[in-house]
């Protein structure tokens, strides 16, 4: 287990009490970090965990694993020396589209930056039909075609900024999350209807079922907007952890455990301890800093529709990635 290092100086030998109460305070903080890690990665995707009673040894059991889910090293960009001590993860929503051969569909794309002072976390979103000209593909595509590398090799073509983690996040864990919290109250800007349901402009209580409907594409005219609603959903979620003290009292989300924890996967590079040890980074990381892809034009490419990125504005975004100061320019994208 992860510990914070002793900083007191001499002094008599601790009690066995005393030990025991650094025990318990230690396993506690070991889970709070964890929580905040995994609700880093998976609010970001609109699912909120609650690691509850998760010991460290068993978060290799109940976080599954994807095996080599990164290009070829030749092909990969190198990490700007201004960048080497932030943390690069790629987010990817996922939807099982046909259970018997295994197939998955990508729902949502997104670069969350740890920066290297650890005192923010920045979420990138991207319309999954993004045209990546190097690659003749979309991300979308990238992601059906080969995967995770593919998707990774695609935004690291586009963004020339290395991704350092992958994480996928399936769908289907949002209805259950969504209702274990009590629902959660979104801010529509404008009016929106999918799968029956329809969400007028303002404040609207969701249940799990109603958050499904409103971060999924209603159809490819409102691809354009699922980056926004994607972030609505994601601050309700947060605000909605807070309000119930999820980092203070863990044991109100235990509930999440099985389907939260069966809808995540890391790359098998975060073994437990790896995983342990990146949330201690994320623990003194507030609510994210949210900006969206520069998006430029809407266009045609292999007969599908894609969106191509406004490139000069993109190219600064990925330039203050690569230069770890996009917390001083969040406001140029919003």
């Amino acid at each position: 287990m992860l510990e914070e290092p002793d900083r007191r100086g001499g002094g008599a030998p601790a009690t066995p009490r005393a030990r025991s109460g650094r025990h318990r305070a230690q396993r506690s903080r070991t889970r709070t970090v964890l929580l905040a890690l995994l609700a880093a990665l998976v609010v970001v995707a609109g699912l909120a965990i609650g690691l509850g009673t998760l010991q460290v040894d068993t978060v290799a059991e109940d976080v599954g694993r994807v095996e080599e889910p990164f290009p070829d090293e030749p092909d990969r960009p190198r990490v700007a020396e201004a960048a080497e001590e932030a943390r690069t993860f790629l987010v990817v929503g996922v939807d099982p589209a046909d259970v018997a051969t295994g197939a998955t569909r990508a729902e949502a794309a997104l670069l969350v930056r740890l920066t290297g002072d650890r005192r923010h976390a920045q979420i990138v979103t991207f319309p999954l039909d993004t045209w990546v000209a190097e690659r003749s593909t979309t991300l979308e595509g990238a992601f059906g075609a080969d995967g995770p590398p593919g998707v990774v090799g695609a935004v690291e073509t586009l963004t020339d900024v290395r991704v350092d983690h992958y994480a996928e996040l399936d769908y289907s864990g949002f209805a259950t999350v969504t209702d274990a919290l009590g629902g959660i109250t979104v801010d529509v800007p404008e009016e929106y209807a999918n799968r029956g349901r329809t969400f007028p402009p303002g404040p609207q209580h969701m249940d799990g079922a109603a958050v499904v409907a409103y971060v999924r594409d209603a159809s490819a005219a409102t691809r354009p907007q699922a980056p926004e609603r994607q972030q609505r959903v994601v601050q309700a979620l947060f605000g909605r952890i807070g309000e119930l003290g999820a980092f203070a009292h863990l044991g109100r989300l235990a509930g999440l455990l099985d389907s939260a924890t069966g809808a995540l996967r890391v790359d098998d590079a975060l073994t437990d301890e790896a995983l342990v040890a990146t949330a201690w980074e994320f623990r003194g990381v507030g609510e994210p800093e949210f900006v969206a892809v520069p998006v430029g034009s809407a266009g045609e490419e292999q007969g599908e529709p894609v969106t191509r990125l406004d490139e000069e504005r993109a190219a600064a975004l990925w330039g203050h990635l690569r230069a770890d100061d996009l917390a001083a320019h969040v406001g140029e994208f919003g």
